[in-house]
């Protein structure tokens, strides 16, 4: 374990000295729900403001925008030189994907609770009160579905530009059919069974009941598929991973 841990430190180092990655995972969610919900105020009721709605569905949005983060700092050219040494030393193969997921996972992790923290101090954006640990639960067990989906897609398609368009096209069209910009109730039936195809609308839809109703009928399901989701795409890894490709 003690060279595993030494590539992933050098890994965590890599994104949190990176300041577009820190500012991406930091400032722009903060951004992001500021301007949505301040654009949006008045349209929603009082128990849930536009704040509250777009703190969680933003959040969701960017929590699943940890794919791109994982990909890049799996398969970023200047990283892959780096990296030279560690396929070429006498370490466990799967140290090479397993590192980085975890580092990625980590990072996000962090930076995502802080600015989920400064929603709800700053926005007043409800979490759940005594229910908020089941809230963070489903996001952080989504950050690591998300960290292993970016590390899988540069295994499958041996490309960092490839696997980013093709997440960042597979993010956006399941944000949109979850209603993660804007709320699909009102665009009829067809539109509202369209967007039950999208894995994204089971989360927003666990996380309100938690916050709103403390209704907990989603929640268990939601943790499963998720966890199923993580553990088969990490498997997927190790078949998809060739270190030929990687250099």
């Amino acid at each position: 374990m003690y060279s595993f841990n030494q590539i992933f430190k050098r890994d965590l180092l890599n994104l949190f000295s990176n300041p577009m990655w820190v500012f991406y995972g930091t400032a722009f969610p903060f951004l992001l729900v500021l301007i949505l919900g301040f654009l949006s105020s008045g349209q929603y009721g009082n128990m849930i403001t536009s704040y509250d709605y777009y703190g969680i569905t933003m959040m969701i949005y960017i929590v699943f925008n940890t794919s791109t983060i994982a990909a890049n700092s799996f398969m970023e050219e200047r990283i892959k030189q780096g990296n030279m040494r560690v396929i070429y030393s006498p370490v466990p193969t799967a140290y090479m994907y397993l590192t980085k997921i975890a580092a990625s996972f980590v990072f996000s992790t962090v930076c995502h609770l802080f600015v989920i923290m400064l929603l709800h101090v700053l926005l007043k954006v409800h979490l759940g009160g005594p229910y908020t640990g089941f809230t963070l639960s489903v996001l952080i067990l989504f950050e690591a579905f998300a960290s292993i989906l970016g590390v899988l897609c540069c295994c499958i398609f041996k490309s960092e530009n490839t696997s980013n368009q093709v997440l960042s096209m597979v993010i956006n069209i399941s944000a949109l059919l979850g209603g993660l910009f804007f709320r699909l109730d009102g665009l009829g039936e067809t539109i509202e069974k369209m967007s039950d195809l999208s894995p994204v609308k089971w989360i927003v839809t666990s996380l309100f009941k938690i916050i709103y109703d403390h209704d907990f009928s989603y929640y268990l399901p939601t943790m499963l598929i998720l966890l199923l989701l993580s553990l088969v795409a990490l498997l997927l890894c190790g078949k998809f991973y060739r270190t030929e490709d990687y250099v």
